[in-house]
């Protein structure tokens, strides 16, 4: 099968992201196997001398690679809704700027979109590691079809972000990214789902995503804590999810939230054995 280079990829940065992390994932994305002809770099406020550096020699060294510097953080919701309309493709591939993907991930994405053209959103398994690829501790599996996901939508977020597809046009019908604190994602992808865009997973690990016990804290402190019980609490208000699976999830992070971090991190990583 033919596949042209005719997408896009989003890839964010920010002043707190690691320089050679952000090399790692840019490597990854222009060792592809199948390349994108536009990939769109949101740079969300100042960023500091190192990692700057490493984003200005990737901008003069590869032209496909288009900035959107925003003049002051505004946080990855708000900065992606101004970055997205400056792809230039239908077919938009998101990136985090720690992770790495597998150099056939493109090229098996986009044939799944070829070959099922009712799906806008499509995402995979992810392997986490600690460290190095070469030490995955958890693989983070997503369900296959639209009703799988639909199903586990009004619980929990049935998309791996890090190794999301999707049409532009129909992100943007929904309002595009917007601002929900850690659940800017999610977010996106109940209002996709709500007015009917199919969705589907790949039962593959395409992307390895960076864990750390700095990223699993961030997820129990009582600003994400709040962020998830208002954000439950809409799904409820505009009847995608039920009362039951809406006090579940609320009692959930609540008990997150006092956990203390080792035992989260060690019941977190048996779960995804």
């Amino acid at each position: 099968m033919n596949l042209d280079n005719n997408f896009s990829v989003l890839i964010g940065v920010y002043h707190k992201d690691n320089p050679e992390y952000f090399r790692q994932a840019m490597d990854s994305i222009l060792n592809q196997t199948v390349k994108s002809n536009d990939i769109v770099l949101s740079i969300d406020g100042p960023i500091r001398s190192e990692l700057l550096e490493v984003v200005r020699e990737y901008l003069s060294k590869y032209p496909e690679i288009h900035p959107v510097w925003l003049p002051e953080n505004i946080g990855q919701g708000r900065a992606f809704q101004k970055a997205l309309p400056q792809c230039q493709n239908e077919i938009v591939f998101r990136m985090d700027s720690d992770d790495i993907s597998v150099p056939t991930r493109f090229e098996k994405q986009l044939i799944y979109l070829i070959e099922h053209p009712e799906v806008k959103l499509l995402s995979s398994t992810i392997s986490e590691f600690i460290d190095t690829p070469k030490n995955v501790v958890t693989v983070k599996k997503v369900p296959e079809t639209h009703e799988e996901i639909i199903h586990l939508a009004r619980r929990w977020n049935p998309i791996n972000q890090p190794s999301a597809v999707f049409y532009k046009s129909a992100v943007l019908s929904v309002g595009s990214y917007q601002d929900f604190y850690r659940y800017e994602d999610y977010y996106l992808w109940v209002r996709m789902l709500d007015v009917g865009y199919k969705a589907a997973n790949i039962q593959e690990s395409l992307l390895f995503y960076r864990l750390s016990s700095a990223n699993l804290k961030r997820r129990m402190n009582w600003q994400t804590t709040k962020s998830a019980i208002k954000f439950h609490q809409w799904k409820y208000k505009i009847g995608f999810a039920g009362w039951k699976d809406t006090y579940y999830m609320i009692i959930v992070m609540l008990g997150i939230f006092i956990t203390p971090d080792f035992i989260f991190e060690m019941v977190y990583k048996k779960l995804r054995k």
